[in-house]
């Protein structure tokens, strides 16, 4: 009952926290911090000037989604006071009262999420106003937990192309492995020669590393019987994709040396960034 009891303590400090008024000093640190990223980019007049719509659109969405908090928090009042002073008093919340809360905590985070696809969804359309050389230093992929059919659909692609890539190799390999001893000796090299030049410049340090990896997986693979290599050879290969550094990326992250998304986001949702695209758009 005590972790019960923590739990539900907790839960009513974050339902209870209110952010703090934002003042004149913080007004202008947010003006200065989305002037400092538009001055990084270079942002032209007219692109400002086409900002500006989606940027109030955005206000409009930050306006309701507080809006509605405070409406459900006013609804949710009574409940909250009478946890509140259970709490204070020793007594045991009950569990239809524990539900509650945890309900009420669980419809936040609903509309949080919802929340933030739909200013996601505003903040491309604020992508395409840039040109790919001033994109290049803003990563505006979100996180899974915002748009997770989106990571879905690049994990898919990712396993595509990893598989794609295990199967060449496993083929490569298994071109050397049934060579007869005289052109195991003499044909190999062409034929992992002719693989790696998909991925790597011929005549270079990395290639020949890669060559090196690949002749001793085709010396491993030519030493194990035919049963064992039908029976693992997609794993082997998966192995070799590995070492030569071609498995791709299931979950990339954000871009190095990039704005991420959440520092795009607050940005972008602060109503001091549509005072600052004004101003410049003039």
């Amino acid at each position: 009952m005590r972790t019960m009891r923590w739990c539900a303590l907790a839960l009513l400090t974050g339902l209870l926290a209110f952010p703090a008024a934002a003042d004149e000093m913080q007004d202008a640190m947010d003006r200065a911090n989305a002037l400092n990223l538009f001055r990084q980019i270079n942002l032209q007049p007219a692109q400002a000037q086409q900002m500006i719509p989606v940027l109030k659109r955005i206000q409009e969405m930050v306006e309701a989604y507080d809006s509605s908090r405070e409406e459900s928090l006013n609804r949710f009042s009574a409940t909250l006071k009478q946890a509140r002073r259970q709490l204070v008093s020793g007594a045991e919340l009950s569990d239809e009262m524990i539900q509650a809360l945890k309900n009420y905590q669980q419809q936040r985070e609903t509309e949080r999420r919802n929340f933030y696809r739909t200013v996601d969804t505003e903040m491309k359309t604020l992508a395409e106003v840039l040109a790919p050389d001033q994109n290049q230093f803003l990563d505006w992929t979100p996180p899974e937990s915002v748009a997770p059919e989106e990571y879905l659909e690049e994990r898919l692609e990712m396993q595509r192309i990893a598989m794609g890539r295990i199967q060449e190799v496993a083929q490569m390999l298994d071109a050397v492995k049934h060579l007869d001893a005289f052109n195991f000796v003499t044909g190999r090299g062409p034929i992992v020669n002719d693989y790696l030049a998909l991925y790597f410049q011929p005549e270079t340090q990395q290639f020949q590393q890669a060559y090196q990896i690949a002749i001793e997986y085709s010396d491993q693979v030519r030493l194990i019987s035919e049963e064992q290599w039908q029976a693992q050879s997609l794993e082997i290969a998966s192995g070799l994709v590995q070492e030569l550094g071609l498995m791709p990326m299931m979950d990339p992250g954000q871009r190095p040396g990039t704005v991420s998304w959440t520092s795009l986001f607050r940005l972008m949702t602060n109503p001091q960034t549509l005072a600052v695209a004004r101003g410049l758009s003039r």
